[in-house]
């Protein structure tokens, strides 16, 4: 069987045995990172939980934190592997702040602990 048809049918099968959050897109290819979700979730503690629960249905699940050029976003990020082994990664983006990142220069990447996500649940909770 092609591999995209193997990250497909994964990916369907996934979505299809849980109830996640809604995703604005998906993106499947044959190569390093075969499947990407972007969330479609707005705010700080929208995007956090939303990455918890897709976090409970993953193995191997680290975040990390990446703050972009344009000093305005930052991605948010988890990746794991899903029970049948095929790596993904899920997303979302938030507003930078200083006072939530305070140590996040623009550009940099950082991996963080997933338990972070949930102090982010509630509103106005800042990066350790």
């Amino acid at each position: 069987m092609n591999r995209l048809m193997v990250f497909l049918d994964a990916i369907r099968d996934h979505l299809d045995s849980h109830h996640l959050p809604p995703a604005a897109s998906v993106d499947v290819n044959a190569w390093s990172s075969p499947i990407t979700v972007q969330l479609d979730v707005d705010g700080l503690p929208e995007v956090a939980r939303a990455l918890l629960v897709w976090s409970q249905t993953l193995e191997d699940v680290s975040a990390r934190l990446w703050r972009l050029c344009d000093s305005k976003w930052v991605h948010i990020s988890i990746t794991g592997r899903t029970p049948c082994g095929i790596p993904v990664q899920v997303f979302g983006v938030v507003r930078f702040e200083p006072s939530t990142f305070p140590d996040l220069p623009a550009g940099a990447k950082q991996d963080m602990p997933v338990y972070l996500l949930r102090c982010w649940t509630t509103p106005g909770e800042v990066a350790a």
